[in-house]
């Protein structure tokens, strides 16, 4: 039994410390790809290719992955889930050797200064940076990069930003999916308003940039459109989504003011203290 005091997360890198239990997951994982209407693998058959000529030996540590990790069933064993998980850590290379990428220089430009952006890539953090240290950060596995330019990083890093961002907005921690708790306090002098929290549980810090929580809403969405933004495309770096954009509290409440200039045309919005939009305007 384990000690009272040692914590799941440490007991499942125990789990993992010895390469035969690793090798049955890829195993299983590789059987899965080869034929997902049949995934099971007899016995004999996972041993085979696991490589493990000891079948005492083999079939003790399968029975530490059975089931949370494998699913026994009468025909052989299956990935389970969490096994896929696991598999699925080790092929993007999360535990993985470093990689370094860059610096390249970007078409884009910063939205807090108009200065040049530059993106960098090393040990799992893909950095775009202005020379004013405007930030905008996120990992990416050396899995990642694979088959993939810096240029390439750099759309992933949007399209995984937006992601992690819609987590976070729902105040769940895109990283470890415990709850976020955040208030929608901003600083109205900020050149990129946002709001800062983080993770109790995992300590990832989080901003989420006031404007990210407007781009969701499909009248927003269309007015971005008709003047030629794409919000489903764009980075979150666009200066529009910036430059355009003033943020500043009612008065007398949690509430936040959003106003959007594009050309000439005008767009309010309010949201509450959750980020949702109470009310949408256009003078």
């Amino acid at each position: 039994m384990a000690d009272a005091d040692e914590s799941a997360p440490q007991r499942g890198f125990d789990l993992f410390s010895d390469e035969t239990r690793v090798e049955i997951l890829r195993a299983l994982a590789e059987r899965l790809r080869e034929n997902p209407e049949d995934p099971t693998v007899g016995f004999a058959d996972l041993r085979r290719r696991v490589g493990v000529r000891d079948s005492g030996n083999f079939n003790y540590h399968l029975q530490k992955l059975e089931g949370r990790f494998v699913r026994g069933t009468t025909d052989g064993y299956r990935i389970a889930p969490a096994g896929l998980l696991v598999v699925t850590a080790l092929i993007t290379g999360v535990y993985g050797e470093g990689t370094q990428l860059g610096p390249v220089e970007l078409d884009d430009t910063c939205p807090g200064c108009a200065k040049p952006f530059t993106a960098t890539y090393e040990d799992g953090l893909l950095v775009v940076t202005c020379p004013n240290d405007h930030v905008f950060r996120n990992a990416l596995p050396p899995g990642a990069v694979e088959d993939r330019t810096l240029s390439e990083l750099v759309d992933l890093l949007a399209l995984k930003s937006r992601r992690d961002l819609a987590f976070a907005i729902e105040r769940v921690c895109p990283y470890c999916y415990a709850r976020l708790e955040w208030s929608a306090t901003v600083d109205p002098d900020a050149e990129l308003p946002s709001i800062d929290t983080q993770c109790s549980r995992c300590g990832v810090r989080v901003e989420i940039p006031v404007i990210v929580s407007l781009l969701r809403h499909p009248t927003v969405a269309s007015f971005y459109y008709e003047h030629g933004i794409d919000v489903r495309k764009r980075p979150l770096w666009t200066p529009e989504f910036f430059t355009a954009v003033d943020v500043s509290t009612v008065a007398d409440s949690d509430r936040l003011r959003v106003e959007i200039d594009l050309e000439g045309d005008e767009l309010e919005a309010i949201l509450d203290e959750s980020l949702s939009v109470l009310d949408i305007t256009q003078p």
